[in-house]
């Protein structure tokens, strides 16, 4: 007969928990999706501008500045475009039937959550191929769909829910590209779509550029070692695998890899042409006074303009800053209005135990975490590639306009997944040295039920009001019906710093 410890393993380790965390994960964003008005806070009016912008446009490129758009910032020349035109047309679809733009937000906030709970399903494969047991990929995912910003995110329009489909399948392309070059055989068929996925990413937002950038560098380096022991051998392993696609296979791909070649020349290449930079500054492209209207730019506009000539940036102050914000920015309550409350206590506060641990725990037993899993040193690499490009850019931001700006917890949200495998199998390598490997479930048990514990979703009905609502009498009393039972049995905190 098996122990209680065994069956719990067996059921945190099952598909049927993990369809569980979707089930929940999804009622969570719908909640947000009937809930929260629009525009959340998330640029979610900057997204669907640009969306009902490119609906009245047939072509994705613009031969000029389109007019009535300066408030977009420089569209023209903006590489991140592909995620707006592509959902003009789910929205060009629904505005055939109707004209109000609740339903519209609605449609559109719908399709953003589908999209962001396939990225789930995806990531739950890459944890797997990268060797993390399925009982960790199970509570991870559990975990991660309690950090509140997550459904709050999947429930916007906006460009990082579909970031959360491509990174996922860039890296199980990217494995099985290492997977052939262990066995010195070029994966052809995944080589081509790493490329389109890539190119597909750095469209959607120029953030994922690094993402890219640290996976080809990782696949580059696997090439030539792969090159030097097998060489000349590798290119009728080309020609063979390029011979046995089929003919639809070979004009799908051969299209895809033109078509996003053409997306990225055309914004990244031209870019580089023209101002000597992939991503150009509004200033460079548009005027000062139409760039003005664009809200990030004229806010550091302005602190530019206030700045002291005796200004020194400070690294340390600037690396708390950054940590705390995005602690802060990860667990947080905001609202249309950007008014934002403190996170509560107990899911930020094992979170920060729980990265702790793991990164500790990595760092002591770093060599049996990544001993003969290259898998997950790619993963690791573009996590880290990526973060380390996002903390300079903030640091060169603080340094220009004089104060930190734009640091927010959903730049890490692609990520995490990725650390979660390396952290994971350093805290179960601990437990492992200390023999409480029977430990293991009952610690993804408490960690989730702490999460429980106000986060997720519960987050947004402890923290918010009746204004945050649409403005629907049903919606403002079914969220306030469920606070008034959730608040007693919440330990919530401060709402606001003193």
């Amino acid at each position: 007969m098996k122990t209680f410890t065994q069956k719990l393993t067996r059921f945190l380790a099952s598909k049927t928990f993990f369809y569980i965390i979707i089930g929940f994960f999804v009622f969570e964003a719908l909640w947000f999706v009937f809930s929260a008005m629009y525009p959340m806070a998330f640029d979610e009016n900057y997204h669907f501008g640009l969306v009902q912008l490119y609906a009245q446009h047939l072509s994705p490129f613009w031969s000029e500045q389109p007019a009535g758009a300066d408030k977009f910032g420089a569209v023209v020349r903006d590489p991140s475009f592909f995620y707006h035109y592509l959902m003009s047309f789910p929205y060009r679809f629904i505005d055939l039937f109707t004209n109000s733009e609740t339903i519209q937000v609605i449609f559109l906030r719908l399709i953003n959550v589908a999209i962001f709970a396939w990225g789930l399903v995806l990531f739950r494969k890459v944890m797997l191929r990268a060797k993390a047991s399925p009982m960790l990929a199970n509570a991870t995912l559990a975990i991660y769909a309690l950090i509140p910003i997550v459904p709050f995110l999947a429930a916007h329009v906006n460009y990082d829910n579909i970031f959360m489909v491509l990174l996922p399948l860039l890296c199980l392309n990217g494995f099985t590209i290492i997977e052939g070059l262990q066995a010195k055989r070029l994966e052809l068929k995944a080589v081509i779509w790493f490329a389109v996925l890539g190119m597909a990413s750095c469209v959607v937002k120029y953030p994922a550029l690094p993402i890219v950038v640290a996976g080809f560098v990782f696949l580059a380096v696997m090439f030539f070692r792969a090159y030097r022991a097998r060489g000349k051998y590798f290119m009728p392993d080309v020609k063979k695998a390029f011979g046995a696609f089929t003919v639809p296979q070979k004009y799908v791909l051969l299209g895809l890899t033109l078509l996003f070649a053409v997306f990225f020349v055309q914004r990244y290449g031209v870019n580089m042409a023209l101002y000597k930079t992939p991503v150009p500054d509004c200033d460079q492209v548009l005027t000062v006074e139409q760039c003005s209207q664009y809200g990030p730019w004229a806010r550091d506009h302005g602190y530019v303009q206030d700045l002291s000539d005796d200004w020194k940036p400070s690294l340390v102050t600037f690396t708390g800053s950054w940590f705390g914000g995005m602690i802060h920015r990860m667990f947080f309550a905001i609202n249309a209005n950007y008014t934002n409350y403190l996170e509560l206590p107990l899911p930020t506060y094992t979170a920060g135990t729980l990265a702790v641990l793991g990164f500790v725990a990595l760092i002591i037993w770093w060599r049996a975490v990544f001993r003969g899993n290259t898998l997950l040193a790619f993963c690791i690499t573009l996590a880290f590639g990526y973060i380390a490009v996002l903390f300079v850019n903030g640091y060169m931001d603080y340094a220009r306009v004089g104060r930190p700006v734009a640091i927010n917890g959903r730049y890490l949200l692609p990520v995490l997944p990725l650390l979660a495998i390396a952290l994971g199998r350093g805290i179960a390598l601990t437990l492992g040295k200390f023999k409480a490997q029977k430990a293991k479930p009952y610690l993804a048990v408490g960690v989730i039920l702490l999460f429980l514990h106000g986060g997720g979703v519960f987050t947004f009905i402890l923290r918010s009001d009746k204004t945050w609502y649409w403005p629907n009498q049903a919606v403002v009393n079914v969220n306030e019906a469920v606070r008034d039972v959730l608040a007693p049995v919440t330990i919530e905190g401060p709402k606001q710093r003193p």
